[in-house]
C-alpha cells in the first residue's frame, strides 16, 4: 500500500514540477523536508500524532517552512496532512528522486571502500563510470574496514567487488571446489 500511495503522490508533484519548470527546486526542497523528518524525532512524532489536529499540523508546516519552500510545494505538504499521508513523505521523496534521476540521466552508484577515498580517486572513478555508463554519476560513499582493501560498488542490482575481502572469498570458494 505504501508504495502505491508514495508513487501516486510522487507522480502528482513531479508532474507539477515539470509543468512549472521547477524539478531542481522541488527536489532540493523535498530533500530538505525529508531530512527534517528523518533527523527530528519530535517533528516526526508531532506530524504523526493522531490527537494533533490537521490544522495545527498545517500551521506547523507554515511555521517551519514558511517562505523557505515554494508555495505550491507547501500546499502539497498541506494536502498530504489533509489526506493523512504525510507519514509517507520520505517514500514520496525517494520516488521523486528516482524520477528526477531518470529524467536527468543520473545513475546512483553506492561505493564502499576500505578507507576514505581521496578527491582525486573519486574524480577518476566518477569519470570512468560516467564514460562507461554514458550517464552522470552520483556517488553514495561509505567506508567499510571489513573490506580490508579496495572497493565494492553497487550499480542498480549489479555488485562489482574489487575488495581484498571479496578476492579472498572467491579464492576460498575456488580452493574448496578443488577438494
Amino acid at each position: 500500500m505504501a508504495g502505491v500511495v508514495s508513487k501516486s503522490y510522487c507522480d502528482a508533484i513531479f508532474s507539477l514540477a515539470q509543468e512549472e519548470g521547477k524539478l531542481d527546486l522541488y527536489k532540493e526542497q523535498l530533500d530538505l523536508v525529508a531530512e527534517n523528518v528523518k533527523q527530528d524525532a519530535n517533528y516526526r512524532a508531532v506530524m504523526a500524532h493522531p490527537k494533533i489536529s490537521k490544522e495545527e499540523k498545517k500551521e506547523l508546516l507554515v511555521k517551519v517552512y514558511g517562505n523557505a519552500i515554494d508555495p505550491m510545494l507547501l500546499n502539497f505538504l498541506k494536502l498530504l496532512v489533509d489526506k493523512g499521508r504525510f507519514r509517507f513523505i520520505e517514500e514520496i521523496v525517494k520516488e521523486y528522486t528516482k524520477e528526477y534521476n531518470k529524467v536527468n540521466n543520473i545513475q546512483v552508484v553506492y561505493v564502499k571502500s576500505a578507507a576514505s577515498l581521496s578527491e582525486e580517486e573519486v574524480a577518476r572513478l566518477k569519470a570512468t563510470l560516467e564514460k562507461k555508463l554514458n550517464k552522470k554519476v552520483d556517488f553514495v560513499l561509505s567506508v567499510d574496514s571489513d573490506l580490508i582493501a579496495g572497493i565494492r560498488m553497487k550499480i542498480n542490482d549489479q555488485i562489482i567487488d574489487n575488495s581484498a575481502r571479496g578476492k579472498l572469498e572467491r579464492l576460498k570458494g575456488s580452493v574448496q571446489n578443488l577438494s
